[in-house]
């Protein structure tokens, strides 16, 4: 779990943008190339993401209103997770934006690890 939704939003928005310059949308020109029926309707294109590039090639709206749509339907998506996640049971929370995030993850293995091997 992020202990600051200000910074999960901002790494959100940077890996939108990332994939937008590391070309995301000559994907999707590809894939529009390559299957033409594919439209808003199909499951995999409401995908986050693709649903707005499509709309974005079929002249939906501009560049700068895909970044905006794209990244807020990406925060919508990590909100609707997280509060998967809270609701269910035996977890244990890491703060993914911690600069120990490595060896938090480590000691919850192998106290998980341990446990299993006493419950034997």
């Amino acid at each position: 779990m992020p202990s600051d939704r200000k910074v999960l939003h901002e790494r959100i928005a940077l890996r939108f943008e990332q994939m937008l310059s590391q070309g995301f949308l000559d994907e999707v020109r590809k894939l529009l190339k390559t299957y033409p029926s594919l439209s808003i309707d199909i499951p995999s294109m409401r995908c986050v993401g693709y649903r707005q590039a499509l709309e974005h090639l079929r002249g939906d709206y501009d560049l700068a209103e895909l970044k905006e749509k794209g990244i807020a339907a990406t925060r919508q998506l990590a909100k609707r997770q997280l509060t998967w996640l809270r609701g269910m049971d035996d977890t244990c929370e890491v703060d993914c934006l911690s600069s120990d995030l490595y060896s938090q993850v480590y000691s919850q293995i192998k106290l998980h690890i341990e446990n299993f091997q006493n419950a034997k």
